[in-house]
């Protein structure tokens, strides 16, 4: 019994030494032929604290059928004592057969692998025929990297296996590159396809496929007698399964292979003896079978060979064959010049010949009334000769409709991008410029091959490079566009200002890959904005610079003429009452004009509106009791807001003056105090007045413009200003005859940061 242990003393010294302590043994499925019924192989199994456990009770769990690349000296180890156990049972006169080893993608693809595998045979002194390595289809995938190491297996004379086929989306153009010698069917097909058509229809065209490459082809996992009945229906040639033979010890299978007298019998007599007798055994039903398979396939399979001058066609069947328009008696036993126009015959006969000569690999694309397929040739070698040429084709005519329309496309695109004023810049996850349209040129007046690979953040200044590098970050990180503006940098000193929306590009899986940058170049723009603000601002000065004239003169020309009057001696007592309010107007003008310069307060105090208001209101009874009017005031409940009651006051004090100037008849004015949601508090005032149209309501708030015989306007002006500084806004509603309300509304909390006050504010 073959057993791994770490220490174990029949390990050869220059073989890897196990990574664990665990006691390990080898064990045999048999491989048996499905014709002969006869044991023609067999594959390596490893088991797990197996102690001298009968075969057919042998727990499942024990077994490690699969080497996923988990212990590289593991692999070695069975290859190693695999090869000296079927060297052995040759020296004790069984008939030679080949020895299957599961190999890893790890193990296959190391550098070193061959001269392995060609240590360990001469190690062993194994003939290479009698050696099998079984490969995944994930292995076979990956041709370009490891075909190089099929064919170096091959030239030593190992046999090459293919497991799990129909698992993977290997193709079969990539299949036909390796030189297999066996293929085996995945035990999820068939342990279904007696049950289920499609899986069916899978087994039978795999077996059909493989027969037409001379490949021998094995079913794994077989179970019921069902199942090992409808293969040898499918001419499979070997299976292996519990309804066969369970795994075996070495000893056992050397017990078993004697007693069934095999032994005197050579391997290549053994192959020459199955392989006529499978043929005259395979029923015309199965070949029928057969070839409604390949009928049935969504492909195209065709081979021919070359007669005198001549490539006649031998077979062809799929669907594809009926989608071009033709039918296989228009194709078999015919040259390309009977099949197909002169000029496409001459092409593809160029094809035909590099693969008759024994190119391996040869590929080509056809198209024939509207379809489009693609055609992977391969040479059948017997003797080293070329026999025939099998082909299999599959319909490409939806990926090339998909690659026109993406060519389409992006000739859409460039049209686009190569004539817009605005420059599209795409930018890699290193902010690299990866394409830039042409009309950079006339944008930023630099040619696209200066800019293209280079970071866009080389051409701007420090501080514009950390601004536009933030903001590519959060686009990065938000997937969502975002727009910035920022400055470019040109030659002799001159700076572009640049506006710029910023797109990702996200893939199928979400994760952004570039961003597509839309620039447009928006200096005129803001220096004409930067014009209009200017001239905004002197038409407003001009505006202030008249009402402030208007408004001083007035008063200015009374003084004036009183003045002339004292000096002539006609002064009268009421001459300078009348000068005592034409100064004190124009000084509540002169101190409006300073408020509206002055900057904000930072006197704010957590005040109660309710008491505030009741302190107005006791200020201005007098003025009500004059005008035979009544205050009436709701506070809805006691609030408390920051602010600076000094101006709250004034800005209170107008609004109730209005209200009782617009009554002149008297009545009652309504004053109301509530919260607005969680963080405001609304005050209302109400009067039945003159009321305003809506013509004066859109000029509220302008300066020297009032309804008032002597009012500026600047009043409510500076009331604006006031609930500006507090966060706040006023709201007015009025009608003609009916009245106006006034609805104030401020925010309770602190407007300004504590640090912004110079200390703590006090109550």
């Amino acid at each position: 019994m073959q057993k791994w242990e770490q220490n174990h003393e029949a390990v050869e010294p220059d073989l890897p030494q196990p990574l664990d302590r665990q006691q390990m043994t080898l064990h045999y499925l048999p491989l048996v032929d499905l014709q002969s019924g006869k044991w023609i192989g067999a594959e390596v199994l490893l088991v797990r604290n197996f102690l001298e456990t009968d075969a057919e009770t042998l727990p499942a769990d024990r077994i490690v059928t699969q080497n996923r690349g988990e212990d590289e000296s593991l692999e070695k180890w069975m290859l190693h004592m695999a090869c000296i156990q079927n060297r052995q049972w040759q020296e004790a006169g069984i008939t030679p057969f080949v020895v299957s080893v599961d190999i890893s993608a790890p193990l296959f693809l190391k550098e070193d692998f061959v001269q392995t595998v060609e240590r360990i045979l001469l190690e062993s002194r194994l003939p290479a025929r009698y050696l099998e390595l079984t490969i995944t289809e994930a292995v076979a995938s990956k041709a370009e990297h490891s075909l190089d190491i099929f064919i170096q297996l091959k030239k030593l004379g190992v046999q090459i296996c293919l497991k799990e086929f129909g698992k993977g989306l290997s193709c079969l153009q990539q299949w036909s590159r390796i030189p297999l010698s066996r293929v085996n069917i995945d035990r999820t097909f068939v342990q279904q396809f007696v049950i289920d058509q499609q899986y069916s229809t899978v087994v039978k065209m795999i077996i059909g496929i493989a027969k037409n490459l001379q490949v021998r082809v094995t079913a794994e996992g077989v179970e019921t007698a069902e199942q090992l009945h409808r293969l040898q229906h499918f001419s499979c040639d070997s299976a292996q399964g519990k309804v066969l033979c369970g795994p075996v010890s070495a000893e056992q299978l050397q017990k078993e292979w004697m007693r069934a007298g095999k032994q005197g019998e050579s391997e290549s007599e053994s192959t020459a003896s199955i392989e006529p007798v499978r043929q005259r055994a395979t029923p015309v039903q199965t070949q029928e079978e057969l070839f409604e398979t390949l009928r049935n396939q969504q492909g195209m399979t065709f081979s021919f060979r070359k007669q005198g001058n001549q490539f006649i066609h031998t077979l062809c069947q799929g669907e594809l064959l009926y989608r071009i328009g033709l039918t296989p008696e228009q194709v078999v036993g015919k040259p390309l010049l009977d099949i197909l126009p002169a000029a496409q015959a001459v092409r593809k006969e160029r094809y035909y010949e590099r693969a008759w000569a024994g190119e391996d690999n040869v590929n080509y694309e056809g198209y024939v009334n509207g379809v489009y397929y693609l055609a992977a040739l391969r040479p059948i070698f017997q003797e080293g000769i070329v026999q025939e040429v099998i082909a299999s084709c599959v319909d490409i005519t939806e990926l090339k409709k998909a690659e026109e329309e993406k060519r389409i496309s992006e000739a859409k695109f460039r049209l686009i991008a190569e004539n817009m004023s605005d420059v599209i810049v795409i930018l890699d996850r290193q902010f690299l410029i990866t394409y830039v349209s042409p009309s950079v040129n006339q944008v930023l007046e630099v040619t696209p091959e200066a800019i293209l690979h280079q970071s866009i953040l080389s051409f701007l200044s420090a501080e514009e490079g950390i601004k536009v590098e933030a903001t590519l970050r959060e686009i990065m990180l938000d997937k969502h566009p975002k727009l910035i503006t920022f400055t470019w940098g040109q030659q002799e000193g001159r700076r572009t200002i640049l506006e710029a929306k910023g797109t990702p590009v996200l893939h199928d899986c979400g994760e952004d890959g570039q961003i597509i940058f839309v620039i447009r170049n928006v200096t005129a723009q803001l220096q004409a904005e930067e014009f209009l603000r200017k001239m905004e601002k002197l038409s407003v000065v001009g505006q202030l610079a008249a009402g402030v004239a208007h408004e001083i003169r007035n008063p200015v020309t009374s003084i004036k003429g009183f003045v002339q009057l004292l000096r002539r001696d006609q002064g009268k007592k009421e001459y300078f009452d009348i000068m005592l309010q034409e100064f004190q107007q124009l000084e509540s003008i002169l101190r409006e004009f300073v408020f509206l310069t002055q900057q904000h307060s930072n006197h704010y105090e957590l005040t109660n509106v309710g008491e505030m208001i009741r302190s107005i209101t006791s200020c201005i009874q007098a003025e009500t009791d004059s005008h035979r009017l009544e205050l009436s005031l709701q506070v809805a409940e006691e609030q408390l807001m920051w602010c600076d009651p000094g101006q709250i006051k004034q800005v209170i004090s107008h609004l109730l003056t209005n209200a009782i100037e617009s009554m002149p008849e008297g009545g009652i004015i309504l004053i109301l105090v509530r919260p607005e949601g969680e963080d405001k508090v609304m005050i209302r005032i109400v009067d039945y007045g003159c009321g305003m149209s809506e013509e004066r309501l859109k000029r509220i708030g302008e300066p020297f413009y009032s309804t008032k015989e002597k009012g500026t306007g600047l009043g409510l002006m500076i009331s604006y200003k006031i609930i500006e500084n507090h966060d706040g806004y006023i709201h007015f509603c009025s009608e003609p005859n009916k009245g106006t309300t006034v609805e104030v509304y401020f925010p309770m909390k602190h407007p300004l940061p504590l640090s912004a006050q110079g200390g703590a504010p006090t109550t």
